[in-house]
């Protein structure tokens, strides 16, 4: 007895797909994430790992994920400067309010 589904796939092309492997690269509240998919050439994102066929190859992707990195490290930080700032500014133009306790010349009638 044979499975039916394992006899389906043994009919099946393989399906040819043309593209590039790609780096997504997220900035998160805390960190930097990075996936790595397919490019395909009709415009879909195909989540897979990286491929590599040669070691230059290789190595550039390597440098240019590593400067995609560093501009998100570089953009959370000017993002958390702009905020702290913005904070600093709410908080410098709340008025000051008198926190002293009445003088000894205060009367109470």
């Amino acid at each position: 007895m044979k499975d039916d589904q394992s006899n389906t796939l043994e009919g099946a092309q393989p399906e040819q797909i043309q593209g590039r492997s790609i780096f997504m690269v997220e900035t998160t509240g805390g960190s930097v994430t990075v996936q790595t998919g397919f490019l395909a050439e009709d415009g879909k994102v195909i989540q897979m790992p990286a491929i590599f066929p040669t070691q230059e190859y290789a190595l550039s992707q390597v440098d240019e994920l590593r400067k995609i990195v560093i501009a998100h490290f570089t953009q959370a930080a000017q993002v958390g400067a702009q905020v702290i700032s913005q904070i600093n500014q709410a908080a410098n133009s709340v008025p000051a309010t008198d926190l002293v306790g009445p003088s000894p010349d205060d009367t109470i009638q």
